[in-house]
């Protein structure tokens, strides 16, 4: 197995050098943010590490296995399989070599750090622990002697990644346009009539529905139903041209807010004529819309699926529902982006708020 490490400005120019170098087949062990260069810590450039590693090992002949000949019956899935989880091993074990040389961390020491099981224990990656916790003292009782200042600055680092908070702002001429986008069952439809509430009601402006979500009546209904409540208009498209005219219909309305039916991230077909329906209007904003008690392993393949129609904002869901928050930071250092807001219940329209670092960063900590 080939391991190289990779240093760039940015994030692209790492994975095409992973590209050029390793080929396609290439697989990424971790990523890091750091700081290099500069003169006594002063001027040093943000940068972004990449290890990436390529399984090297020949691939050997049939007459050299001895394979029995082309009518014979030969257990092939079970032989890739053993050979796949072998390959995963070897990396895991990597991987933990890595991250203890990189924070400069010995053997034992990142088993018996509170801080450390604190933040593992909450879903924040290892990777990522070893990383906030670089630089804190590390004894059993520092949460007993220290626990206010450990916690003030494991605050402090985690604010740090929350810092792109953008919600849906409207510009004094003109209109917004933003669609709600993610995998079914992540509560879009609750969170769009809370918004709209929010913005028609409380601060007064013209708003319009507009779903595409024509593959589940009851969200139609429950949209309308809210529609209705609020006093605005619903409109339903089949279609990028139904949409587009809709879209020409409410030309008055300062926002108008789309929901869109949940796909599944390993439905390409799905994903491409979501890609179609957004594509009608350049200045649609749109918001990729996840659960907050997703697995972080699935969180990452969402995004990385939906990534086909570039979301600009994350939105969380079910932050109420969930015991766990550190997905969500684990997701904004591999992807950061901006985040928007989060739900809090499913009272409609008072159970979201637009992110705050401060009291996300605590909540993430809740059990510290």
């Amino acid at each position: 197995m080939k391991v190289k490490l990779f240093t760039a400005q940015t994030m692209n120019e790492a994975m095409a050098q992973v590209k050029h170098d390793l080929g396609r087949d290439a697989v990424i062990l971790h990523t890091r943010r750091l700081r290099k260069g500069g003169f006594f810590g002063f001027f040093a450039k943000d940068m972004v590490e990449v290890m990436a590693a390529l399984e090297t090992a020949p691939k050997m002949q049939a007459a050299e296995k001895g394979m029995a000949p082309a009518n014979t019956s030969v257990d092939i899935p079970s032989q890739n399989e053993a050979r796949l989880s072998a390959i995963q091993f070897e990396m895991g074990h990597m991987r933990k070599m890595v991250e203890r040389m990189l924070y400069q961390l010995p053997v034992g020491d990142t088993a018996s750090s509170p801080l450390m099981e604190l933040l593992v224990k909450n879903d924040v990656e290892p990777l990522i622990a070893a990383d906030l916790i670089n630089g804190i003292p590390n004894e059993k009782n520092s949460l007993v002697s220290n626990k206010n200042n450990g916690r003030k600055l494991l605050i402090e680092r985690i604010m740090s990644y929350l810092q792109n908070i953008d919600g849906i702002t409207i510009p004094p001429a003109g209109k917004k346009i933003v669609a709600f986008i993610g995998p079914t069952g992540v509560g879009k439809t609750t969170t769009i009539a809370k918004l709209a509430a929010n913005f028609a009601i409380k601060e007064g402006y013209k708003v319009a529905l507009v779903t595409a979500d024509t593959y589940r009546i009851a969200a139609v209904e429950q949209l309308k139903t809210y529609a209705d409540i609020i006093g605005i208009p619903l409109e339903i498209v089949y279609t990028p041209d139904d949409l587009k005219a809709a879209l020409y219909r409410h030309g008055d309305k300062q926002l108008v807010l789309i929901d869109t039916a949940g796909r599944s991230p390993g439905n390409s077909q799905q994903l491409e004529e979501l890609k179609e329906l957004l594509a009608v209007d350049s200045c649609i904003e749109t918001h990729l819309v996840l659960s907050a008690n997703t697995k972080y392993k699935d969180a990452v393949e969402i995004v990385n699926k939906f990534s086909l129609c570039s979301p600009q904002k994350f939105l969380f869901t079910k932050i109420d529902e969930s015991s766990n928050l550190g997905t969500i930071l684990n997701l904004l250092y591999h992807f950061p982006t901006a985040l928007s807001y989060i739900t809090t219940g499913q009272n409609v329209p008072t159970d979201i708020e637009l992110v705050d670092s401060n009291c996300l960063a605590n909540m993430i900590l809740r059990d510290l």
